[in-house]
């Protein structure tokens, strides 16, 4: 059995996450695609995190790096909205992964 702590993190613009840290998630800030793109390949290699959450605008910005992630159990990688309010991407996301594991749209109507 695997005793391994694992912690949680959130990816975002150092506005929006900030008061994240209040409540122990360790903040990563990011200020451009590139450097989101890098801190978030590295958060997920890193095994060191159970959950990362990442806002919803910086998921629009690396789409195709998010959406080429393997799905595996850990880390979980939830989108989350950010201080401007949620784009859809974080239910879109969930939806297709209820998709995956159930075989049917039990979200939608689509």
């Amino acid at each position: 059995m695997d005793n391994k702590q694992y912690k949680m993190a959130i990816i975002g613009s150092s506005d929006a996450i900030s008061g994240f840290r209040a409540i122990g998630v360790e903040a990563i800030g990011v200020n451009s695609e590139n450097d989101c793109k890098n801190k978030f390949l590295e958060t997920i290699k890193s095994d060191r995190y159970g959950i990362i959450f990442i806002t919803e605008d910086w998921v629009e910005k690396i789409k195709d790096t998010f959406e080429s992630l393997p799905l595996k159990a850990l880390p979980a990688v939830v989108a989350i909205p950010s201080q401007k309010g949620s784009t859809g991407v974080g239910l879109a996301n969930l939806k297709k992964i209820v998709e995956q594991a159930v075989g049917s749209d039990i979200l939608g109507n689509e």
